[in-house]
């Protein structure tokens, strides 16, 4: 009997689309078998910074294999929710019993420095500090006076610029306190930064300027010497440009009634009142 034609090929396919159905059928059963034997753990879902109250949207849920399981993460929600952080925890990092401040328990302000900073205090009484003004979170610019060593004169430089706040006076760390700095004030710096920051406070005097809200932008300032004070009190000051007209100010003397004061530019006139 002759065999049919093609009977060879649909045998074959037959059996290729059969393994292919037994490996997926397989690996469906596998992959089941996995998410059954996944543990599930609490998971920031975002940067949670330290001294923070956990909040129901701060954190999720995911099932993890149990060997990637924290010693002491934590498998409950409701657990942390509304409790204070005393760490920062990065977003999609596993949430550990540690994380957490236990009842009674202060958190140092080594917590709110980040990696590579550091924290560093300098003098702050009502003239140094915008009269009592800073807070913390405010960001600043340190000012100092000191006699540049090049030129020998007495200078006045900002040296420093977008300097975060950490704390005041004595190490009060919140922002809502109706004390601002009257005695000390705690700055975010760099290592190098902290250098030059006592550098400068060793040489000369140090002010703090209060920076807006909002207000990101620097300035690139060679600084003020007694020498351009000097030079700008000597100097006259810039005649009007062509085609303006010249502001004229008049007054009338509390000491004399009987006369008007009329200014044009640096002159000035009196005018008898008749």
């Amino acid at each position: 009997m002759a065999k049919r034609s093609g009977a060879g090929g649909i045998i074959m396919v037959a059996v290729i689309l059969g393994l292919v159905t037994a490996y997926l059928i397989w690996n469906y059963l596998r992959q089941q078998d996995e998410l059954k034997n996944r543990v599930p753990v609490v998971t920031a879902a975002v940067d949670i910074p330290p001294r923070a109250t956990i909040t129901p949207d701060m954190v999720t849920m995911r099932s993890i294999p149990p060997d990637l399981v924290a010693p002491d993460a934590v498998r409950d929600r409701k657990a942390v929710e509304g409790k204070k952080t005393k760490v920062r925890i990065r977003a999609n990092e596993q949430v550990r019993t540690n994380d957490f401040m236990t009842t009674g328990e202060v958190t140092t302000l080594s917590y709110e420095v980040p990696p590579g900073m550091r924290a560093i205090s300098i003098a702050a009484g009502e003239v140094q500090a915008v009269g009592t003004a800073v807070k913390p979170g405010d960001m600043v610019d340190i000012l100092a006076t000191f006699v540049d060593p090049i030129n020998r004169q007495e200078t006045t430089k900002t040296v420093l610029q977008m300097i975060k706040v950490l704390a005041v006076n004595r190490g009060n760390t919140d922002p809502n306190s109706k004390e601002g700095a009257n005695s000390s004030m705690t700055l975010l710096v760099t290592p190098e930064q902290a250098e030059q920051l006592i550098a400068f406070d060793r040489q000369g005097t140090l002010r703090v300027a209060l920076r807006p809200v909002q207000d990101d932008k620097t300035i690139d300032s060679a600084g003020v010497t007694l020498r351009d004070l000097r030079r700008a009190a000597i100097e006259p000051p810039p005649a009007p440009p062509t085609g303006t007209q010249t502001p004229v100010i008049i007054s009338v003397p509390r000491e004399r009634p009987d006369v008007i004061k009329v200014y044009r530019a640096t002159q000035e006139q009196e005018v008898p009142v008749r």
